[in-house]
C-alpha cells in the first residue's frame, strides 16, 4: 500500500475486474493501462489493445501482487492448491521476478485466463494506493 498519494507509481497493466456487475464499456477481465488518473477524484481511465478507453474507479481495476506475495500464498495455501493452479502462480511469481514490462504483461494474461488464482495473484488498486481508507480526520 502507498502512503503518500502525492506521488504514485501506476502499474504498468491493469485487470478490470472480471466480478465487476456494472461495466458500461463491457471489459470485465480485460487487460488495460493506465492513461490517465485523478487520485482525489477516484478516477482513472484505461486504454486497450483495441485504442478504446474506459473510465474506472480505483476500485475496478487489478494489479498483480508482488512475487514475495504470491509466493507467501503458495507455500500457505499449497495443499489445497490444484498442480495447474500451482503452477501458474510460480510461473507468475517467476515472470514477475524478471521485472520487465513484456513478462508483466504476459503475467496478466496468464491471471486473465485462470480465474481461480485471481485473488492470490492480484489486489485492488484502491487497496495499492489506498484509496480505500477512511479520510476524515479524528475530533
Amino acid at each position: 500500500m502507498i502512503t503518500d498519494n502525492s506521488e504514485v507509481q501506476l502499474p504498468d497493466y491493469v485487470l478490470v475486474n472480471p466480478r465487476l456487475t456494472d461495466d458500461p464499456v463491457f471489459r470485465q477481465g480485460q487487460i488495460g493501462v493506465i492513461t490517465a488518473a485523478i487520485l482525489n477524484t477516484d478516477e482513472f481511465i484505461v486504454g486497450f489493445d483495441d485504442a478504446q478507453v474506459g473510465l474506472y474507479s480505483a476500485n475496478a481495476l487489478l494489479l498483480l501482487k508482488p512475487p514475495e506475495s504470491i509466493y507467501e500464498y503458495m507455500h500457505e495455501h499449497a495443499l489445497l492448491l490444484s498442480n495447474d493452479d500451482f503452477r501458474e502462480l510460480k510461473n507468475i511469481a517467476l515472470l514477475l521476478d524478471y521485472g520487465s514490462k513484456p513478462y508483466m504483461r504476459t503475467s496478466m494474461e496468464l491471471v486473465q485466463k485462470n480465474q481461480n488464482i485471481l485473488d492470490a495473484a492480484t489486489t485492488g488498486l484502491d487497496e495499492y494506493i489506498g484509496l480505500n481508507q477512511s479520510k476524515g480526520l479524528k475530533r
